[in-house]
Protein backbone atom coordinates (compact mmCIF):
# COMPACT_ATOMS: atom_id res chain seq x y z
CA UNK A 1 0.00 0.00 0.00
CA UNK A 2 1.59 3.31 -1.26
CA UNK A 3 2.01 6.64 1.26
CA UNK A 4 -0.89 8.07 -0.73
CA UNK A 5 -3.54 6.09 -0.70
CA UNK A 6 -3.24 5.82 3.25
CA UNK A 7 -6.62 8.35 3.60
CA UNK A 8 -8.88 6.01 5.44
CA UNK A 9 -8.71 5.56 9.11
CA UNK A 10 -6.05 2.65 10.70
CA UNK A 11 -9.38 0.96 11.64
CA UNK A 12 -11.31 1.17 8.47
CA UNK A 13 -7.76 0.10 7.02
CA UNK A 14 -6.98 -2.87 8.67
CA UNK A 15 -11.02 -3.91 9.15
CA UNK A 16 -11.04 -3.98 5.30
CA UNK A 17 -7.41 -6.01 5.19
CA UNK A 18 -8.46 -8.62 8.10
CA UNK A 19 -12.01 -8.82 6.12
CA UNK A 20 -10.55 -9.78 2.60
CA UNK A 21 -7.32 -12.08 4.27
CA UNK A 22 -9.40 -13.87 6.86
CA UNK A 23 -8.13 -17.05 8.01
CA UNK A 24 -4.90 -16.10 6.15
CA UNK A 25 -2.65 -18.94 6.54
CA UNK A 26 1.06 -18.47 6.99
CA UNK A 27 2.69 -20.58 3.83
CA UNK A 28 6.16 -20.46 3.20
CA UNK A 29 7.99 -23.74 3.54
CA UNK A 30 10.29 -24.16 6.42
CA UNK A 31 13.14 -24.32 4.19
CA UNK A 32 12.89 -20.52 3.95
CA UNK A 33 11.65 -19.67 6.98
CA UNK A 34 12.37 -21.54 10.88
CA UNK A 35 14.46 -24.04 8.61
CA UNK A 36 17.78 -25.23 6.96
CA UNK A 37 19.25 -24.18 3.29
CA UNK A 38 17.38 -21.91 1.96
CA UNK A 39 19.75 -19.95 1.17
CA UNK A 40 23.41 -19.78 -0.12
CA UNK A 41 24.54 -19.62 3.25
CA UNK A 42 23.54 -23.14 4.57
CA UNK A 43 21.89 -23.34 7.54
CA UNK A 44 20.56 -19.51 7.41
CA UNK A 45 17.03 -18.98 8.04
CA UNK A 46 15.05 -15.86 5.54
CA UNK A 47 13.30 -13.06 7.20
CA UNK A 48 11.47 -10.35 4.97
CA UNK A 49 11.61 -7.01 6.10
CA UNK A 50 10.64 -3.82 4.60
CA UNK A 51 13.28 -1.26 4.41
CA UNK A 52 11.10 1.61 5.94
CA UNK A 53 11.37 2.45 9.69
CA UNK A 54 13.95 -0.24 10.00
CA UNK A 55 17.56 1.24 11.77
CA UNK A 56 17.52 -0.98 14.12
CA UNK A 57 17.62 -3.89 11.58
CA UNK A 58 19.75 -2.26 9.00
CA UNK A 59 22.41 -2.27 11.42
CA UNK A 60 22.13 -5.62 12.68
CA UNK A 61 22.35 -6.70 8.68
CA UNK A 62 25.38 -4.07 7.97
CA UNK A 63 27.30 -4.93 11.44
CA UNK A 64 26.83 -8.60 11.11
CA UNK A 65 24.40 -9.26 13.89
CA UNK A 66 22.01 -11.47 11.78
CA UNK A 67 24.90 -13.46 10.64
CA UNK A 68 25.51 -14.14 13.99
CA UNK A 69 22.26 -15.36 14.68
CA UNK A 70 21.60 -17.52 11.49
CA UNK A 71 19.54 -14.92 9.71
CA UNK A 72 19.31 -13.31 6.31
CA UNK A 73 16.97 -10.77 5.36
CA UNK A 74 15.17 -10.58 2.07
CA UNK A 75 14.74 -6.43 1.61
CA UNK A 76 11.08 -6.48 0.55
CA UNK A 77 11.15 -2.40 -0.17
CA UNK A 78 10.31 1.15 0.61
CA UNK A 79 6.94 1.62 2.58
CA UNK A 80 5.02 4.95 2.98
CA UNK A 81 5.18 4.36 6.87
CA UNK A 82 5.11 2.49 9.67
CA UNK A 83 1.47 1.34 9.48
CA UNK A 84 1.80 0.31 6.03
CA UNK A 85 4.46 -1.77 7.56
CA UNK A 86 1.84 -3.42 10.09
CA UNK A 87 -0.28 -3.97 6.87
CA UNK A 88 2.57 -5.61 5.02
CA UNK A 89 2.39 -8.10 8.15
CA UNK A 90 -1.24 -9.08 8.59
CA UNK A 91 -1.15 -9.47 4.91
CA UNK A 92 1.55 -11.73 4.78
CA UNK A 93 3.81 -9.65 2.51
CA UNK A 94 6.71 -9.58 5.35
CA UNK A 95 7.27 -11.41 8.14
CA UNK A 96 8.53 -8.62 10.70
CA UNK A 97 8.20 -4.76 10.31
CA UNK A 98 8.32 -1.29 12.68
CA UNK A 99 5.84 0.79 13.23
CA UNK A 100 4.35 3.07 16.17
CA UNK A 101 2.66 0.80 18.41
CA UNK A 102 -0.92 2.33 17.91
CA UNK A 103 -0.87 0.86 14.30
CA UNK A 104 0.02 -2.50 16.07
CA UNK A 105 -2.76 -2.29 18.53
CA UNK A 106 -5.10 -1.20 16.09
CA UNK A 107 -4.68 -3.90 13.83
CA UNK A 108 -5.05 -6.09 17.03
CA UNK A 109 -8.17 -4.50 17.90
CA UNK A 110 -9.63 -5.25 13.85
CA UNK A 111 -8.90 -8.94 14.47
CA UNK A 112 -5.51 -9.93 13.10
CA UNK A 113 -3.63 -11.76 15.48
CA UNK A 114 0.31 -9.85 15.82
CA UNK A 115 2.01 -8.92 18.62
CA UNK A 116 5.16 -6.59 19.56
CA UNK A 117 7.73 -8.94 19.71
CA UNK A 118 10.82 -6.33 20.21
CA UNK A 119 10.86 -2.45 21.15
CA UNK A 120 12.74 0.17 18.68
CA UNK A 121 12.34 3.56 18.52
CA UNK A 122 12.04 5.97 21.95
CA UNK A 123 11.43 9.11 23.12
CA UNK A 124 12.84 11.45 25.94
CA UNK A 125 12.24 15.01 27.16
CA UNK A 126 15.69 15.98 25.86
CA UNK A 127 15.54 14.18 22.53
CA UNK A 128 11.58 13.76 21.62
CA UNK A 129 10.93 11.97 18.07
CA UNK A 130 8.51 14.98 16.64
CA UNK A 131 7.97 18.49 17.28
CA UNK A 132 6.05 20.93 15.40
CA UNK A 133 7.61 23.82 13.17
CA UNK A 134 6.35 27.11 11.64
CA UNK A 135 8.14 29.49 9.93
CA UNK A 136 9.52 33.00 11.70
CA UNK A 137 7.37 35.15 11.32
CA UNK A 138 4.10 32.85 11.72
CA UNK A 139 0.95 33.83 14.10
CA UNK A 140 1.26 30.48 15.39
CA UNK A 141 2.85 30.76 18.89
CA UNK A 142 1.68 27.00 19.98
CA UNK A 143 -1.68 28.36 21.80
CA UNK A 144 -4.52 25.38 21.27
CA UNK A 145 -6.72 27.76 19.48
CA UNK A 146 -3.47 29.33 16.86
CA UNK A 147 -4.41 25.57 14.97
CA UNK A 148 -7.70 26.35 14.47
CA UNK A 149 -8.49 26.06 10.39
CA UNK A 150 -4.68 25.77 9.92
CA UNK A 151 -2.96 23.18 7.55
CA UNK A 152 -0.88 20.82 9.32
CA UNK A 153 1.67 18.27 7.50
CA UNK A 154 1.16 15.35 9.79
CA UNK A 155 -0.40 11.66 8.53
CA UNK A 156 -3.67 11.00 10.40
CA UNK A 157 -2.68 7.49 12.52
CA UNK A 158 0.69 7.95 12.79
CA UNK A 159 3.34 9.52 15.47
CA UNK A 160 3.52 12.67 14.08
CA UNK A 161 -0.57 13.25 14.35
CA UNK A 162 -0.89 11.79 17.86
CA UNK A 163 0.91 14.08 19.97
CA UNK A 164 -1.12 17.72 18.37
CA UNK A 165 -4.25 15.86 18.62
CA UNK A 166 -4.19 15.20 21.71
CA UNK A 167 -2.78 18.49 23.05
CA UNK A 168 -5.65 20.24 21.20
CA UNK A 169 -8.05 18.07 22.83
CA UNK A 170 -6.62 18.31 26.59
CA UNK A 171 -7.21 21.62 25.63
CA UNK A 172 -11.00 21.55 24.81
CA UNK A 173 -10.00 22.66 21.04
CA UNK A 174 -12.40 20.28 18.20
CA UNK A 175 -9.22 18.55 16.06
CA UNK A 176 -11.54 18.21 13.48
CA UNK A 177 -11.41 22.14 12.94
CA UNK A 178 -7.37 21.37 11.76
CA UNK A 179 -6.76 20.56 8.43
CA UNK A 180 -4.47 17.28 8.14
CA UNK A 181 -2.78 16.88 4.81
CA UNK A 182 0.60 14.65 3.72
CA UNK A 183 2.79 15.47 1.09
CA UNK A 184 5.14 12.94 -1.03
CA UNK A 185 8.63 13.76 -0.38
CA UNK A 186 10.92 16.41 1.95
CA UNK A 187 11.17 18.99 -0.93
CA UNK A 188 7.58 18.77 -1.29
CA UNK A 189 7.17 19.60 2.17
CA UNK A 190 10.34 22.32 1.92
CA UNK A 191 8.17 24.07 -0.82
CA UNK A 192 4.66 23.85 0.79
CA UNK A 193 5.82 25.37 4.03
CA UNK A 194 8.24 28.33 2.47
CA UNK A 195 5.13 28.90 -0.10
CA UNK A 196 2.40 29.54 2.45
CA UNK A 197 0.78 26.53 1.42
CA UNK A 198 1.08 24.76 4.93
CA UNK A 199 0.93 26.25 8.35
CA UNK A 200 2.77 23.36 10.41
CA UNK A 201 5.24 21.02 9.75
CA UNK A 202 5.46 17.81 12.38
CA UNK A 203 8.67 16.81 11.53
CA UNK A 204 11.92 15.62 13.82
CA UNK A 205 14.71 17.87 14.19
CA UNK A 206 17.30 15.11 13.55
CA UNK A 207 16.34 14.61 9.98
CA UNK A 208 15.25 16.14 7.08
CA UNK A 209 13.35 17.85 6.23
CA UNK A 210 12.77 19.16 10.08
CA UNK A 211 16.28 19.62 10.67
CA UNK A 212 17.21 21.09 7.37
CA UNK A 213 14.66 23.50 8.18
CA UNK A 214 16.04 24.41 11.55
CA UNK A 215 19.42 24.48 10.30
CA UNK A 216 19.12 26.62 7.68
CA UNK A 217 17.50 29.08 9.57
CA UNK A 218 13.98 30.91 9.03
CA UNK A 219 11.53 28.61 10.90
CA UNK A 220 11.53 27.70 14.63
CA UNK A 221 10.01 25.13 17.20
CA UNK A 222 6.96 25.39 18.87
CA UNK A 223 7.11 25.01 22.45
CA UNK A 224 5.44 22.70 24.29
CA UNK A 225 4.42 20.19 21.94
CA UNK A 226 6.80 17.46 21.45
CA UNK A 227 5.47 14.05 21.40
CA UNK A 228 6.99 13.58 24.60
CA UNK A 229 6.09 16.55 26.42
CA UNK A 230 2.26 15.92 25.21
CA UNK A 231 1.97 11.80 25.09
CA UNK A 232 4.81 11.34 28.10
CA UNK A 233 5.46 7.64 26.19
CA UNK A 234 8.87 7.02 25.65
CA UNK A 235 8.25 3.97 23.87
CA UNK A 236 7.02 5.03 20.51
CA UNK A 237 7.81 1.89 18.42
CA UNK A 238 8.59 -1.11 17.41
CA UNK A 239 8.28 -4.90 15.90
CA UNK A 240 5.51 -6.58 14.77
CA UNK A 241 5.16 -10.48 13.58
CA UNK A 242 2.25 -12.44 12.86
CA UNK A 243 1.16 -14.66 15.84
CA UNK A 244 1.07 -17.64 13.51
CA UNK A 245 4.61 -16.64 12.62
CA UNK A 246 5.89 -17.08 15.90
CA UNK A 247 3.95 -19.58 17.01
CA UNK A 248 6.04 -21.59 14.08
CA UNK A 249 9.38 -20.52 13.93
CA UNK A 250 10.05 -19.53 17.94
CA UNK A 251 14.06 -19.75 18.15
CA UNK A 252 14.06 -17.63 14.56
CA UNK A 253 12.00 -15.13 16.63
CA UNK A 254 14.07 -15.11 19.54
CA UNK A 255 17.47 -15.17 17.15
CA UNK A 256 15.45 -12.21 15.65
CA UNK A 257 15.31 -10.21 18.62
CA UNK A 258 18.77 -10.89 20.19
CA UNK A 259 20.43 -9.92 16.84
CA UNK A 260 18.12 -6.31 17.16
CA UNK A 261 19.09 -5.87 20.48
CA UNK A 262 22.87 -6.09 19.67
CA UNK A 263 22.29 -4.08 17.03
CA UNK A 264 20.94 -1.32 19.46
CA UNK A 265 24.02 -1.25 21.91
CA UNK A 266 26.25 -1.06 18.96
CA UNK A 267 24.07 1.96 17.72
CA UNK A 268 24.00 3.41 20.79
CA UNK A 269 27.47 3.24 21.44
CA UNK A 270 28.87 3.84 17.87
CA UNK A 271 26.07 7.09 17.25
CA UNK A 272 27.53 8.68 14.40
CA UNK A 273 28.60 5.48 12.49
CA UNK A 274 25.23 3.95 12.71
CA UNK A 275 23.79 7.21 11.26
CA UNK A 276 25.89 6.80 7.77
CA UNK A 277 24.70 3.57 7.78
CA UNK A 278 21.21 3.66 8.11
CA UNK A 279 21.53 7.14 5.66
CA UNK A 280 23.25 5.02 3.12
CA UNK A 281 21.21 2.38 3.30
CA UNK A 282 18.03 4.18 3.07
CA UNK A 283 18.96 6.02 -0.09
CA UNK A 284 19.13 9.59 1.73
CA UNK A 285 19.69 11.60 -0.99
CA UNK A 286 23.15 13.05 -0.44
CA UNK A 287 22.20 16.69 -0.34
CA UNK A 288 20.24 15.58 3.02
CA UNK A 289 22.79 13.38 4.45
CA UNK A 290 24.15 16.44 6.22
CA UNK A 291 20.79 17.22 7.68
CA UNK A 292 20.62 14.06 9.82
CA UNK A 293 21.22 13.64 13.26
CA UNK A 294 22.94 11.06 14.70
CA UNK A 295 21.64 8.09 15.92
CA UNK A 296 18.84 7.93 18.22
CA UNK A 297 19.35 6.42 21.58
CA UNK A 298 17.41 2.52 21.67
CA UNK A 299 16.65 0.07 24.74
CA UNK A 300 19.72 -1.73 24.53
CA UNK A 301 17.65 -4.97 25.59
CA UNK A 302 14.49 -4.34 22.91
CA UNK A 303 12.23 -5.06 25.74
CA UNK A 304 8.74 -3.65 25.57
CA UNK A 305 7.55 -1.40 27.60
CA UNK A 306 4.03 -2.56 28.94
CA UNK A 307 3.20 1.08 30.93
CA UNK A 308 3.81 2.68 27.03
CA UNK A 309 1.73 0.32 25.77
CA UNK A 310 -1.31 1.07 28.22
CA UNK A 311 -0.62 4.50 27.93
CA UNK A 312 -1.07 3.86 23.67
CA UNK A 313 -4.22 1.88 24.60
CA UNK A 314 -5.61 4.64 26.35
CA UNK A 315 -5.37 6.80 23.83
CA UNK A 316 -6.61 4.91 20.95
CA UNK A 317 -9.91 4.22 23.21
CA UNK A 318 -10.20 8.21 24.32
CA UNK A 319 -9.78 8.88 20.45
CA UNK A 320 -12.59 6.03 19.40
CA UNK A 321 -10.03 4.52 17.20
CA UNK A 322 -10.68 1.08 19.00
CA UNK A 323 -13.25 -0.07 21.31
CA UNK A 324 -12.65 -0.11 24.81
CA UNK A 325 -11.80 -2.97 26.71
CA UNK A 326 -11.75 -4.73 23.68
CA UNK A 327 -7.62 -4.84 23.91
CA UNK A 328 -5.69 -5.35 26.49
CA UNK A 329 -1.52 -5.12 27.02
CA UNK A 330 -1.00 -8.79 27.11
CA UNK A 331 -3.11 -9.09 23.81
CA UNK A 332 -0.48 -6.63 21.87
CA UNK A 333 2.82 -7.19 22.94
CA UNK A 334 5.30 -10.20 24.17
CA UNK A 335 9.03 -10.52 25.77
CA UNK A 336 8.60 -14.10 25.76
CA UNK A 337 11.21 -14.34 23.36
CA UNK A 338 13.31 -11.92 24.61
CA UNK A 339 16.89 -13.23 25.67
CA UNK A 340 17.32 -10.58 28.30
CA UNK A 341 14.36 -12.12 29.66
CA UNK A 342 15.00 -14.72 32.86
CA UNK A 343 12.43 -17.29 32.58
CA UNK A 344 12.11 -20.13 35.38
CA UNK A 345 11.17 -22.71 32.02
CA UNK A 346 13.97 -21.02 30.05
CA UNK A 347 11.68 -20.54 27.22
CA UNK A 348 13.46 -16.90 26.47
CA UNK A 349 17.15 -17.63 27.44
CA UNK A 350 18.29 -19.45 24.40
CA UNK A 351 18.64 -17.70 21.10
CA UNK A 352 20.89 -20.50 19.25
Amino acid sequence: MSAKRWKLSAVAVFSVIFVAGAGFAFTRSAAQVGGKGATPDSGFDVLRLPNSIAGDAHLADEKGFFAKYHIRVDWTGNLGHGPAGVVSVVAGQNDAAGSISTAMITARSSGAKVKIVAASSGSTKEAPLFRYIVKDGSPITGKPTDFIGKKVVANPATITWYPLVVYLKRAGVDYHKVQFVSLPSPLATEQALNQGEVDVLAASDSGPPGSKLLKEGGYRVLPGISDFEVLGIDHIGGWVMREDFIQAHPHVVRRFIAALAEADVWGNEHPTEAREIISRRMEVPAAYRKYQGVWRKAPPSALVDEASIRKWIAILEEFEQIPRGVVKPEDVFTNAYNPSVSSATGEATAVR
